[in-house]
């Protein structure tokens, strides 16, 4: 059977108090629409149509098996469905409908829905149990025991509202049922088409429709920034069980903030207050300490990192090498055994192996228009406090004074000095 999913990203979330849509707010470095979509393409979903508001950029999805519709207006889940509806001429198939924001739904359970569609099946949709006090719509049962209907809260009275099933919102609908969309009629109180009506709907047609219950937290909605903490530290614990469970030390998991993309070896040990950002690898036999942040870099076996270091932008850090407190390192490729230890800044720079960076070493990299590249070689000793202006090329076995500017090449085996001759003077007697 044919399957395809309308992701339903268009509501505004004024709630949000942001001028970022949304969908598009991040946890653990992916945006809640790709959690989404990622689930989707896991359960072997292979087309998507995501409605959109006016304001989302299309270029965000330049992807053949995803499609877009604008939604202009949001007038409720029915509408937005619709909308999306229109894309899926000739289909013949299931539609799984899901939310942008209620990112953490599972690929387990979009199979177990795609799994559920026998023939003759109109309708799966999702619900959960929540014993405390709540707002989510229930879902009422007929007297074949067969979901009926779905209450929202707010258009409901407490005696029918008086279960514990609530609604986990995502659906599989046969493309044959579709066109009973058309008969949603518009809320009195909210002026929205709801989605949910669409039950109520198919019951009275006599429709088939099933139940599969999931869990809580994988309907989480976000629809706040408290929603959205609640759901990143969700997210983050998730992933640093992951971790531990591969062999990364975590020696306080709760001040560890790691990206969903990070790759980590074995036996590699993290101290706290380290932050991962997008696109980071991490070898094995690494450790990394407290107050370092880390992003767009692969780090190679056994070097040590931090504490208070920033790397960031296209780095690779090479086996056994050593970045110290108060490091800054941006778009460089550093080989084996190499060490800057502290109070530096490198940029755009190779550095060959054995190599060691002394403190205070400055590489200007930019010259207020073009960024320029640093080439330094191996075995070379630049002295403490040093500024090196790009673009320069230093050979190998090369000794650099401390103190000193260099803005000319240095060929291999020099000693280079660049900076003022001191001057003693006595001082006048005072008389």
């Amino acid at each position: 059977m044919e399957v395809c999913s309308i992701i339903l990203s268009a509501g505004k979330g004024s709630r949000m108090l942001s001028n970022i849509p949304k969908p598009l707010h991040l946890i653990s470095g992916k945006t809640m629409l790709q959690w989404v979509i990622d689930a989707n393409k896991s359960a072997g979903i292979k087309k998507s149509i995501i409605v959109i508001p006016e304001e989302f950029n299309n270029s965000n999805f330049k992807n053949k098996n995803l499609s877009t519709v604008i939604q202009k207006r949001p007038i409720g889940t029915g509408d937005a469905v619709k909308k999306a509806v229109s894309l899926l001429e000739n289909f013949e198939g299931l539609v799984i409908i899901c939310f942008a924001d209620t990112p953490f739904i599972t690929s387990r359970t979009l199979k177990k829905i795609i799994k559920s569609f026998k023939n003759g099946t109109d309708l799966v949709i999702t619900g959960f149990q929540k014993k405390e006090n709540n707002n989510y719509g229930k879902i009422i049962f007929n007297n074949k025991n067969k979901p009926q209907e779905i209450l929202e809260y707010k258009n409901a009275n407490k005696k029918e509202v008086n279960s514990n099933l609530c609604n986990g919102g995502i659906m599989g609908i046969h493309s044959s049922s579709l066109k009973y969309l058309d008969k949603i009629k518009k809320d009195s109180l909210s002026g929205e088409y709801y989605l949910t009506n669409i039950v109520k709907i198919l019951s009275s047609e006599n429709k088939d429709i099933s139940l599969i219950e999931i869990e809580e937290e994988e309907i989480i909605g976000i629809n706040t920034q408290l929603d959205l903490s609640i759901a990143e530290n969700i997210s983050q614990n998730a992933i640093r069980k992951k971790a531990m469970l591969r062999g990364v030390r975590l020696i306080d998991p709760n001040s560890t903030f790691i990206s969903h993309d990070t790759k980590f070896g074995k036996d590699i040990i993290i101290h706290p207050n380290v932050v991962f950002g997008k696109n980071v690898v991490v070898d094995s036999f690494v450790e990394i300490k407290s107050f370092t942040h880390i992003e767009d870099c692969k780090i190679k076996k056994g070097s040590l990192i931090g504490p208070f270091a920033r790397i960031r932008g296209k780095t690779i850090i090479g086996e056994k090498s050593k970045v110290g407190n108060f490091v800054e390192i941006k778009k460089s490729n550093i080989s084996e055994s190499v060490k800057i230890n502290h109070l530096s800044y490198v940029g755009d720079t190779e550095i060959g192996s054995s190599t060691n960076i002394g403190a205070g070493t400055i590489t200007c990299n930019f010259d207020g228009i073009n960024k320029n590249k640093t080439k330094i070689g191996k075995n070379t000793f630049v002295g403490s406090n040093s500024t090196i202006i790009a673009p320069i090329k230093i050979g190998n076995n090369v000794t650099m004074g401390a103190g000193s500017i260099f803005n000319k090449n240095i060929p291999n085996s020099s000693l280079a000095i660049g900076r003022a001759h001191q001057v003693n003077k006595k001082k006048n007697k005072i008389k």
